[in-house]
Parts: structure tokens; sequence; C-alpha cells
């Protein structure tokens, strides 16, 4: 069974993908208000990665 740091950690990799799938996404689409729903999904995922990744290097073992 995972533990706390071992989910974060899990969810960090979910983040990173889906960061790169987003970059994908912006390189390929074609419509300016797309291009626009598409970088702010992006924009969240990157503060999310951010977050994570801040969650991680902080993180407090017991």
């Amino acid at each position: 069974m995972k533990n706390a740091k071992e989910h974060i950690q899990s969810s960090l990799k979910d983040l990173q993908n889906a960061r790169t799938c987003l970059q994908d996404a912006l390189q390929s689409v074609e419509k300016p208000e797309n291009r626009t729903k598409i970088q702010d999904t992006f924009n969240a995922v990157d503060g999310a990665l951010t977050k994570a990744q801040d969650t991680i290097n902080t993180y407090k073992e017991s």
C-alpha cells in the first residue's frame, strides 16, 4: 500500500504527462479559441505541477 508521499509522487508523474500532452496539443491546435482554452488548462496543470513538486521537496518524514 502506498504512503502519502508515494501518492504525491504518482500524482506528480501524472501531472508531468498531462503537461507534455497539453504542450503537444498547443503545437497542433488550429482555432484561436481552442488555443486559449488549452493554454488555460496548460497553465493550471503547470501550477499544480509546481505545487506538487514543492510538496515533495518540503515533505516531512515521520
